[in-house]
């Protein structure tokens, strides 16, 4: 019979020294509070805080979510939204916070349902903040496509194939005798660089690819989501002046 390899003891250290890292409790107060690898649309770690309650533990999330909300204006949306993502779990929420109060044995999940909740709750908001955005960009780029190349160079399609044969909608489609320039209306949300990068990539492998630009609010608000527009295409803001536009699209 043959027998089982003997542990790496260095294998066996390093793991364990990464995985405690991933969860990191301070405890301060009458509160104990449990940063876990779940990551909030601002980058930093979901927190919950546990504290005493009759028969056991009260397990909330400090008002964190709320109050990224707060920042991008939505603060008076916080109850409606939070009864979405809190009630199915069996979770409670008042004006500012999601809780619930749990035994001993129920804990570990419900400090993982709170911050998961959390979560979910603030990436909605911000979700949504971020697609008005983005319409709100796409609206004033075609019209300043129109002022700097005219109604008859803008195609009235705004869907193109690329080489994986997927149709991709853009904001955009400039038709300047045999170049075919990609447009597109980027948000700051993860999810709309992604799609963008992910279409600009697509459309590069094309046997004769069209020149891609995206077109953001504020270069300095994407971080390093910059790095990952530009490496498929260019990037350019939306309140530059006309000869930006036209340059990109040379």
């Amino acid at each position: 019979m043959a027998s089982l390899p003997r542990p790496d003891s260095d294998l066996k250290r390093s793991v364990e020294e990464a995985v405690a890292d991933f969860v990191r409790v301070t405890h301060w107060g009458d509160a104990s509070y449990v940063n876990l690898p779940i990551i909030m649309p601002s980058g930093t770690p979901a927190t919950v805080r546990v504290s005493r309650a009759v028969g056991g533990f009260r397990v909330d999330d400090g008002g964190f979510a709320f109050r990224e909300i707060d920042q991008i204006g939505f603060a008076r949306s916080f109850p409606s939204e939070a009864k979405k993502v809190a009630e199915p779990e069996g979770l409670c929420f008042d004006r500012r916070l999601i809780f619930v109060d749990c035994a001993p044995e129920e804990l570990s999940r419900r400090i993982c349902d709170v911050a998961a909740a959390s979560c979910d709750l603030t990436e909605r908001l911000v979700r949504r903040v971020a697609e008005r955005e983005e319409a709100e960009l796409e609206d004033g780029l075609r019209e300043r496509l129109v002022r700097v190349f005219g109604t008859s160079h803008l195609d009235e399609s705004q869907d193109i194939v690329g080489s994986s044969t997927i149709k991709w909608s853009v904001s955009a489609i400039v038709r300047i005798e045999r170049d075919v320039i990609i447009y597109q209306a980027v948000s700051t949300h993860a999810n709309s660089v992604n799609k963008a990068s992910t279409a600009f990539h697509d459309l590069l492998q094309l046997p004769h690819p069209p020149l891609r630009v995206a077109v953001v609010k504020d270069k300095n608000q994407l971080g390093s989501k910059l790095a990952l527009l530009a490496q498929a295409g260019r990037v350019i803001q939306s309140d530059q002046p006309d000869d930006i536009y036209r340059a990109a699209a040379q």
